[in-house]
């Protein structure tokens, strides 16, 4: 028999099947589905089998696949599971396809005890509508007959919106033009379509969509599901984020190599500058000497990036430290004409406890990304503030340009930068450190009204303050 014959009869008997069935691979690819097995299971051409087994049953079903030969019908039962929908005790039947050495995959779903087809359709039209994924059905006409709730939070429109308009008012949501065409083209030849895109919402959230559409011949209609994968792009995307990470590693770690003894160079010449400077000026070579000596703490670390950090936590005053940074950072700020105002709200010296250098570079961050967001002539604040008995807040704020709430969202990303010569490791960085310390950072920003930059830190030991304003800090 011609291979195209014979999967369209292996289509034939998959559709006309009330069971959920599927053509798996031995690799527990699925290759063909029916619609009782996309709807019900989520099994769609390209998923695999995993996904919808309940924990501990992988082994035990290895098993049973591996037992399944040509002329030799196996049966078993699993526990599935799909969307939080779980089917605690599912007969599988699994056969040979003789043409082949893929697995036809039966699952014997439970047949309704009542009889009583009015409460029948009730129970689907339930799970139809309380389904994770969005689900829309349209006739031969090209008209929605029906769409679940879900629709309102995938593309923001309400179902009764939708009811009686055709389907490309749907589909368009998103899509361009060309996409529509593609999509109508897959269901004109082959009954069904599959794609994925991005999709932004009124909100300037970005989400990634997974549609399946099919053609039911038995009812004339055609259903599409719609799933929402963002988690799992999201997550994919941070997975290529630390292999970049990894290679940045790298590099700075032969950089860093070629910079050390330039260091040390300059270093013993700042010594014997200590010897021949007058009073006043032997607090700026102080300054200088100390933050040669953080950078080659931070060189240091760079050629130690492959081991893990033995460098012990220290206990010191906060205060001091931001005092330092500001120091350092005055002179950037009288050649951009930006005034910096340093704003102590505690009565009492607080101590913290981590790695020193880390803070400092931490908070030259901030005042960095600040300075560059900020034009002449404005006011940059850092402040410390109480929070509780137990933390702290350090604030920055300026009155620069802002960022957008899409912008907001990526902020901490590793990479996500909107400087052209910036290489958005700095935040990324900045939230790192403070939560090597157990706290966190919070960000607040408004087109054109500024940002703010929150670190909250957990003091070593406890601070005597009354409880502040909570409604004045962004963090919850």
């Amino acid at each position: 028999m011609p291979q195209n014959s014979i999967m369209e009869t292996i289509d034939f008997l998959l559709d006309e099947t009330e069971d959920a069935v599927v053509m798996v691979n031995r690799k527990n690819e699925c290759l063909r589905s029916n619609p009782k097995a996309v709807s019900l299971l989520g099994l769609a051409p390209g998923s695999m089998m995993d996904q919808v087994l309940q924990n501990g049953q992988l082994d035990g079903w290895s098993t049973f696949i591996e037992q399944v030969h040509p002329g030799k019908r196996v049966t078993s039962r699993f526990a599935l599971e799909n969307e939080g929908h779980i089917f605690p005790d599912i007969e599988v039947i699994g056969t040979v396809f003789r043409h082949s050495n893929e697995v036809i995959l039966r699952f014997k779903m439970e047949k309704p005890k009542s009889s009583n087809n009015k409460k029948d359709n009730r129970a689907y039209h339930s799970i139809f509508h309380h389904e994770v994924n969005c689900y829309f059905v349209v006739g031969t006409d090209g008209l929605i007959q029906d769409v679940n709730e879900r629709v309102e939070y995938f593309f923001g429109l309400k179902p009764d919106e939708l009811i009686g308009c055709s389907y490309k008012e749907l589909l368009k949501v998103g899509i361009t033009e060309n996409e529509v065409g593609i999509v109508q083209n897959g269901i004109e030849n082959n009954g069904k379509a599959e794609f994925k895109y991005r999709f932004v919402t009124a909100d300037e959230e970005e989400r990634f969509y997974h549609v399946f559409v099919y053609f039911d011949s038995k009812e004339e209609l055609y259903v599409a599901l719609i799933r929402d994968d963002t988690e799992k792009v999201i997550l994919k995307q941070q997975m290529e984020h630390s292999g970049s990470l990894s290679a940045v590693g790298q590099l700075a770690a032969s950089i860093a190599h070629e910079l050390k003894n330039a260091m040390t160079s300059v270093r013993g010449f700042t010594e014997l500058l200590k010897l021949t400077t007058d009073q006043d000026s032997a607090r700026y070579v102080d300054v200088i000497d100390s933050e040669m000596g953080r950078m080659e703490s931070l060189m240091a670390e760079f050629l130690s990036l492959s081991k893990p950090s033995n460098q012990e936590d220290e206990v010191f005053e906060l205060s001091d430290c931001l005092a330092d940074v500001v120091m350092v950072m005055e002179p950037q700020a009288l050649t951009r004409k930006i005034s910096i105002f340093m704003d102590v709200q505690l009565d009492a010296e607080v101590t913290v406890k981590g790695k020193k250098h880390r803070m400092k570079q931490a908070f030259i961050n901030l005042f960095k990304n600040a300075l560059e967001a900020s034009e002449p002539h404005t006011t940059l604040i850092t402040s410390i503030e109480p929070y509780d008995q137990e933390h702290v807040v350090v604030a920055f704020s300026d009155e620069g340009s802002g960022m957008t709430d899409q912008q907001i969202k990526q902020v901490f990303l590793p990479f996500f930068t909107t400087k052209k010569e910036g290489t958005g490791l700095g935040l990324p960085f900045v939230l790192e450190t403070a939560e090597s310390m157990g706290g966190h950072l919070f960000v607040k920003s408004e087109p054109g009204k500024g940002t703010r930059f929150e670190l909250l830190l957990p003091i070593h030991g406890k601070l005597a303050v009354e409880q502040p304003d909570q409604d004045a800090l962004l963090i919850p």
